[in-house]
């Protein structure tokens, strides 16, 4: 009995290092853990635990922040750069339509040789015959400034309602950078806790197929246990690897938005608040959604600036009023002015009426109409979409936090049930396999509240960037979140 003893003590030394390692691990997975892939398992226990803590502490990379990491991405994000674009031309044909509604100056040159034979009978009834070589030079001055102008007016109105909508597409694209920039990087915050997690799982299967081990050397223990323990081990090395895996895609999705590489990211802390939500009921996140959310604010853009269209289509029935005037100066207009000039000046109003276009008119304004309905049936889908979207995200963050801290009790229970039953092994009333159930419950228990932190987070950022938040307010709720202590 007294071997038994001795071994167990061992065990829970053994547990409380590797406890102390996590608390120290550092938040990447750059440098893993390196998991031995032969079996049976020869280390002795202290080395795998020395090798996790000393892979997880030394070289460890400048945290990356969220706040940071969402100022890297405004100026590398393709797409969202892309959007910038989209709402610079969009924008850009405001001042196009308004040079319309301007008068316009023009000036005119010209200087033309004409050489040739003139042929005229005299006072005699004589055919002559002379040889003409003259210069005809001209210069004009024009200016033409619209008095009433109707399809300008509504161009220039209309393109003043798509700038607005490009303005709040374009936040919308934000918005959709940050929601992806929050998937990246709490996916990575995610795929690092799991490799922290497997590999001191890892360093506590090692400890455990030692034990195993040595009590059938010792004659306490039974082959079908040693066998039980190399499984589990295995298992959980092909499990490492793929949590390796994992991180390193989370890693490169990350940068791909960021353009940052080689960047950690500080560990998922099991004490971060999870403040209530403000405002509390979901009325009232629905109705911030409803006059704040860009996407809707864009559709509502659109629906204005197809209405506009209208009455610009309608602009083709209007007549046109401008003021005209010129100043020209030409020299040797014609043969019968050769060596005269004159010098001209004139204004007056010209006055254009439309009376009979084949219909085109009235065709363009119904197919402006059918415009106007589609964008309005858009709208109202959008207004649903966000509703739901609302609701769901809604739903997530207010269950999210009731679920984080039952996992948190989870663990807790997870922890006591795991020492409970290597007491019970030291007893004699435990079994080696129950000790491995116990642990392989507690770190699913784990896993499980680092996942359900993760959705918290990320339904948290979804509801707020949805009610109409700008990302900056977005963004600065996350970071404190995730920074504080």
């Amino acid at each position: 009995m007294r071997p038994l003893l001795v071994h167990t003590a061992a065990l829970i030394a053994v547990l409380a290092s590797v406890g102390a390692a996590a608390q120290v691990t550092a938040p990447t997975a750059a440098a893993p853990v390196t998991a031995p892939v032969t079996a049976p398992v020869t280390a002795p226990v202290a080395a795998p635990v020395a090798t996790v803590a000393t892979a997880s502490t030394t070289a460890a990379p400048a945290s990356l922040g969220f706040a940071r990491a969402f100022d890297a991405a405004l100026g590398f994000d393709a797409p969202f750069d892309a959007a910038r674009h989209e709402r610079d031309v969009t924008q850009g044909g405001v001042p196009v339509a308004f040079a319309a509604l301007m008068p316009s100056v023009s000036f005119s040159l010209s200087d033309s040789r004409s050489t040739g034979t003139r042929e005229f009978p005299n006072s005699l009834n004589q055919q002559v015959t002379l040889d003409v070589d003259f210069r005809a030079p001209q210069m004009a001055l024009q200016l033409r400034a619209p008095v009433f102008n109707y399809e300008s007016i509504s161009r220039y109105r209309q393109s003043k309602v798509q700038a607005e909508g490009a303005e709040a597409v374009f936040r919308a694209r934000a918005m959709d950078l940050l929601d992806r920039l929050s998937v990246a990087y709490l996916q990575q915050m995610l795929a690092d806790e799991n490799v922290r997690q497997a590999g001191v799982q890892l360093t506590w299967l090692q400890a455990q197929q030692e034990r195993a081990k040595k009590r059938l050397e010792g004659g306490e223990g039974t082959r079908i246990e040693t066998a039980d323990a190399q499984a589990q081990l295995d298992l959980m090395q092909a499990k490492y690897f793929d949590a390796q895996d994992q991180a390193q895609i989370a890693r490169r999705a990350l940068a791909r938005i960021t353009g940052l590489e080689g960047q950690g990211l500080p560990p998922i802390d099991n004490s971060l608040p999870t403040p209530p939500l403000q405002p509390v009921s979901l009325a009232e996140w629905q109705a911030l959604a409803a006059r704040g959310n860009p996407s809707i604010l864009a559709r509502e853009q659109s629906v204005e600036a197809a209405r506009l269209g209208v009455q610009r289509n309608l602009a083709g029935h209007m007549p046109r009023l401008d003021v005209v005037a010129s100043v020209t100066r030409n020299s040797n207009e014609s043969l019968s002015q050769l060596n005269q000039s004159s010098r001209l000046s004139s204004v007056g109003l010209q006055l254009n009426v439309p009376l009979y276009s084949g219909g085109g008119v009235d065709a363009s304004v119904k197919q402006a109409r059918s415009d106007v309905a589609r964008v309005e049936a858009e709208l109202s889908n959008e207004r649903r979409n966000v509703e739901l979207e609302i609701q769901r995200q809604y739903l997530a963050t207010s269950n999210g936090a009731a679920r984080i801290q039952a996992y948190v009790r989870a663990v807790a229970s997870g922890e006591v049930m795991l020492e409970g039953v290597t007491r019970g092994v030291a007893a004699g009333l435990r079994t080696a396999a129950e000790v491995l159930e116990a642990g392989a419950r507690l770190q699913q228990a784990k896993r499980d509240l680092a996942q359900a932190r993760v959705e918290y987070l990320l339904a948290r950022a979804r509801l707020l960037a949805q009610s109409g938040a700008a990302a900056a307010e977005v963004v600065a709720d996350i970071d404190r979140l995730l920074s504080a202590r």
